[in-house]
């Protein structure tokens, strides 16, 4: 990816999800479809997969920049890591300390 493409907290988020299963497995529009949405419900797998480890693997500060990116709601993001939780992953607890 190019320094032009990675300054978005989209693509960054992206990026790391996806380096240990192959670059583009998640795209930034991956990214921004759940966080806009507050769902997983959409998204093909195999990024699907990866993006239920959002929480685990990437700092609130960045999730939160995502969010203004693409226009999303804090309400909808909790939606989301609600989901998640509901597939039996463990609380993600820097995320868990933003929220209370």
């Amino acid at each position: 990816m190019s320094r032009s493409t990675m300054e978005s907290a989209g693509s960054l988020i992206a990026f790391h999800l996806s380096v240990p299963y192959g670059l583009g497995t998640v795209s930034e529009e991956d990214v921004y479809e759940i966080l806009k949405h507050g769902t997983l419900a959409g998204i093909r797998s195999p990024a699907k997969d990866v993006l239920a480890f959002l929480f685990h693997e990437n700092s609130p500060t960045s999730i939160l920049k995502a969010v203004g990116e693409c226009g999303g709601s804090l309400e909808n993001v909790q939606e989301l890591y609600e989901e998640i939780r509901g597939m039996s992953f463990p609380p993600a607890p820097e995320w868990e300390k933003m929220t209370r």
